[in-house]
């Protein structure tokens, strides 16, 4: 009898231990479920690249420079989705077709930055920034805020949209 309590025993004790080994190494938002029905939690790395890539996006944006506008539009549709390459060259285009100073250079500062949400392939960076604009008539400073939206696509965190907010 006693032999049979202790097999079961060691039974329980082997699939607690192996629940608690699964569980612990693939955490969820739901810690205390036997399964592992939750969503999963963001580690803080991708946290922090999310942030870092809605950030330098917001730079980039900000430095415009009438000198390589080629560079300029390389260098910010490295971080755009597809979907969003095709709004930022056509409303780039409108914007040229206009006339750019050719002496226009924009510089930017990132005054902060939070992550809003985010879960395995979307996330939402709230980012406050400066823009400085030199151009033959003067320049100019504007305090922005926007929502930049994110999506993982092939493994990489690229800019999917970006929303000016008050």
């Amino acid at each position: 009898m006693v032999a049979l309590a202790l097999v079961v025993l060691t039974v329980v004790s082997v699939a607690v231990a192996g629940v608690l080994l699964y569980r612990s190494s693939h955490l969820t938002d739901q810690p205390f479920s036997l399964s592992n029905s939750g969503q999963a939690i963001t580690p803080d790395s991708a946290r922090h690249q999310v942030v870092a890539i809605a950030e330098q996006f917001c730079l980039r944006m900000d430095a415009v420079d009438a000198s390589d506008i080629d560079g300029y539009k390389k260098r910010v549709s490295e971080l755009l989705t597809t979907k969003q390459k095709a709004k930022f060259a056509s409303e780039f285009e409108q914007f040229q077709k206009i006339g750019l100073d050719k002496d226009l250079k924009g510089t930017g500062t990132i005054l902060a930055s939070g992550l809003s949400d985010i879960d395995q392939d979307s996330a939402t960076v709230l980012v406050a920034h400066d823009s400085t604009v030199k151009a033959s008539t003067g320049t100019t400073e504007r305090h922005y805020r926007w929502t930049v939206a994110l999506r993982k696509v092939h493994g990489a965190w690229l800019v999917d949209d970006f929303t000016p907010v008050s």
